[in-house]
């Protein structure tokens, strides 16, 4: 009886991910706007992974890269305001991309167009390094 009392006092209620689950698909910053809860790190894995796959599919360099440091941005700040410890970083992104952007820069400075060529390896670079990332992410979960 008395849930309903306060069911009726007109307070919203925090909206979690399992609530939300089977109406749309919620990104990080969702969470964050909303101040909706993430429960546990599966959780917070998940939408991660999903808004990693999106990052995937631009098809320009900038977007890709735009996308990617919002989605690190939004991460990071997820991070910040759960009560649970979370094993995300993108140390090891960094660490794996580093070296595969370096060889596809060396690869094509001898190529006439380079400049479109090494645009091309540095978005196929990026790829890379992301879906390692998110690879690893899948492994390590559930």
């Amino acid at each position: 009886m008395e849930s309903s009392v306060y069911n009726n006092l007109g307070l919203k209620r925090n909206r979690t991910f399992q609530e939300k689950r089977g109406e749309e698909i919620l990104t990080l910053k969702d969470f964050l706007e909303h101040k909706w809860t993430l429960h546990n790190e599966e959780e917070l894995k998940k939408t991660f992974g999903r808004e990693l796959k999106i990052v995937l599919q631009k098809e320009n360099l900038f977007d890709l890269i735009n996308a990617f440091f919002e989605l690190e941005t939004d991460l990071y700040q997820a991070i910040a305001t759960v009560d649970f410890d979370v094993a995300l970083s993108f140390d090891e992104f960094y660490r794996n991309l580093s070296p595969v952007f370096m060889r596809s820069i060396l690869e094509n400075t001898n190529h006439p167009d380079n400049a479109v060529l090494i645009l091309k390896s540095i978005k196929e670079s990026l790829r890379i390094a992301l879906e390692e990332e998110l690879y690893q992410l899948e492994d390590s979960k559930f």
